[in-house]
């Protein structure tokens, strides 16, 4: 039986970093829980597997760019369920409009190739988002405008190194916990109406499930990610949304699925009644 009416379709990028394996094997895991709540799926994979790291992960987003502009043209709500963070610019580029972003995740990814220890570049998923780093790479996605930084609510974030620390607290993102995320929302609904929901597993608490091997302590529980979802449909138009960083080989129970299609199902309810 549906669940709801409106016509969705899944966007698959089961990749981690331009390969297979790690958070990108749980994007099929994801999508069979999620089967019977879309119309239709599709799956984003590079061409080309000579491709370096890097280069293979923007071609990804590109990728995820095409898709997302076709699913928006056929009047389908488009879900992306992704190995990494990064998909969000492909996303976004394709809509086409100016959106803000609600980044419910358990690091801020505002990392830059400059303040990076670590060479991470899904560390730097929203910095890049929101145009810093990678200038030329950024130039080849289609449709790419990054989204002002005081455009941004990010919520959920407790794991985050120094030199990240030093750049949010320079920059006007909207940051929240479960406890004041409404106040933050308040604030971004002042600045934007339409919005990219991101939803990176790790911002649940390991005591719901554990979704990946960042996942640390602290985060939301399933309930109040749920009220965060019902907080964010509340008050913006969700143009697209993405749920990522789901790895199987941490989740030996199997307990973030059931709890990613509770999230999921939550958003596409309220998108019914709105």
């Amino acid at each position: 039986m549906r669940t709801t009416l409106v016509p969705t379709t899944l966007i698959q990028v089961p990749y981690d970093l331009g390969r297979d394996g790690g958070m990108g094997a749980g994007v099929p895991v994801l999508a069979e829980t999620l089967a019977d709540l879309a119309d239709d799926t599709v799956v984003v994979a590079p061409a080309d597997a000579s491709l370096n790291e890097t280069a293979a992960c923007l071609e990804i987003v590109r990728g995820v760019r095409e898709q997302v502009r076709d699913v928006g043209a056929a009047d389908r709500f488009p879900l992306v369920l992704a190995g990494n963070c990064h998909s969000s610019l492909g996303t976004v580029a394709g809509l086409g409009i100016p959106v803000g972003v609600v980044w419910l995740d358990a690091h801020a990814d505002f990392n830059t190739p400059e303040t990076t220890s670590s060479g991470f570049l899904d560390g730097m998923a929203l910095a890049l988002l929101t145009g810093s780093g990678w200038a030329a790479l950024r130039a080849t996605i289609a449709g790419h405008v990054p989204v002002p930084v005081r455009h941004v609510v990010l919520a959920g974030a407790r794991d985050l190194d120094s030199a990240e620390e030093q750049r949010l607290t320079s920059a006007p993102v909207l940051r929240a916990q479960a406890a004041d995320l409404n106040e933050a929302l308040d604030t971004l609904r002042e600045r934007v109406s339409d919005v990219y929901l991101h939803v990176d597993l790790d911002v649940l608490d390991p005591s719901v499930g554990r979704a990946n091997r960042f996942a640390c302590d602290g985060g939301f529980t399933l309930e109040e990610l749920e009220l965060a979802v019902d907080a964010v449909q509340a008050r913006f138009t969700v143009c697209a949304a993405a749920v990522t960083a789901y790895d199987p080989d941490e989740d030996p129970d199997g307990a973030i699925p059931p709890a990613a299609r509770a999230i999921v199902l939550r958003l596409l309810a309220a998108r019914a009644l709105a």
